[in-house]
């Protein structure tokens, strides 16, 4: 740990607010790894910025403006003055924050081409937090679909697993805007391969109420959130064949098509619509004004949502009266 005005500072606590605390930053090191540069004023994504915790000191090797004490880069930082900085700094002294949280190392077994184990860490840095708070994904969703971080390309870590519980894959998400593309999949991953949540899903609930499709991993995340025990994502445009015959075992009385409200989303309906009609009742979910992902609604919206969905064949008349409009 370093010290300030006499007192030892917990540097991860302090640190996590502002970086993506490298792997390996609870072990006594001298030196951090180096990460993206927390300069407001520094727009870049290279890992230029590096902690001494020995000393009290960081330093942007691009030469951005932040090299010195830690005062000096939370006065940058947060734009502050002499007072405000030593008052955020000390609010981590003597570990008044609790304990420093430890990065571990989360590895899932995994049964794919290659026999490739799949590793990510369990730790989530503050970028992550602040991303999955912002899309009012809770800690117990956290813990539940075991979401990690991946140090390596600084993006959220969520499992897909398959109907057995078993780790198939991992789908890394984006947290940050520049970061693209939003998705990224372990290498040999064949995302339309399984039913994301599926193994979350209440199977007679599925049986006797239908089930919901959504499109992306925490779009299901989050309707699991609110109660809905039978969503599921297709993780991609429209139905696979494989996610087809998913669906036969899984015997839905109905499926409601939640996906999001664009062309993407009005085109994967229709593929989906394609693959799957004549063996199970369609409907088509619609979204309140304003709100164009299921990830955005409250649980009472969501509830309205899926109550009122509409049959497909109404959805494609009005698509076909809007395109002629």
């Amino acid at each position: 740990m370093s010290r300030f005005r006499g007192r030892e500072i917990n540097d991860i606590g302090l640190w996590s607010k502002y970086i993506d605390v490298p792997v390996g930053a609870e072990k006594e090191t001298y030196y951090w790894d180096k990460v993206q540069c927390p300069n407001p004023n520094h727009d870049t994504q290279k890992r230029h910025f590096q902690v001494n915790v020995m000393d009290g000191l960081v330093h942007c090797f691009a030469s951005c403006g932040i090299s010195g004490t830690y005062h000096h880069a939370i006065k940058v930082i947060e734009g502050c003055d002499d007072r405000q900085a030593r008052k955020i700094i000390l609010g981590f002294a003597g570990n008044r924050r609790g304990k420093a949280t430890v990065a571990k190392r989360v590895t899932r077994p995994v049964e794919n081409p290659t026999g490739e184990a799949l590793a990510y860490d369990s730790f989530i840095p503050q970028a992550g937090l602040d991303y999955l708070d912002s899309r009012g994904i809770s800690a117990a969703s956290v813990a539940r679909f075991e979401i990690g971080w991946c140090p390596e390309t600084l993006r959220l870590v969520i499992p897909a697993r398959d109907l057995r519980g078993q780790t198939r894959f991992l789908v890394k998400r984006a947290v940050r805007a520049k970061q693209q593309p939003k998705y990224l999949y372990s290498e040999n991953a064949v995302k339309t391969s399984l039913l994301f949540g599926a193994c979350q899903c209440d199977l007679s609930a599925i049986r006797s109420d239908g089930i919901v499709i959504v499109e992306g991993s925490l779009d299901a995340v989050r309707l699991h959130q609110h109660g809905f025990s039978t969503c599921v994502a297709s993780l991609g445009t429209g139905i696979s064949g494989l996610q087809a015959k998913i669906l036969s075992g899984l015997r839905p009385r109905r499926i409601v098509l939640f996906f999001d409200k664009d062309i993407a989303g009005v085109n994967g309906i229709q593929m989906a619509a394609r693959r799957l009609r004549g063996k199970y009742p369609i409907f088509v979910a619609r979204y309140p004004a304003g709100k164009s992902d299921p990830a955005e609604l409250s649980r009472e919206e969501a509830v309205k949502a899926i109550r009122s969905a509409i049959q497909l064949r109404t959805f494609h008349r009005r698509v076909q009266q809007l395109a002629r409009s």
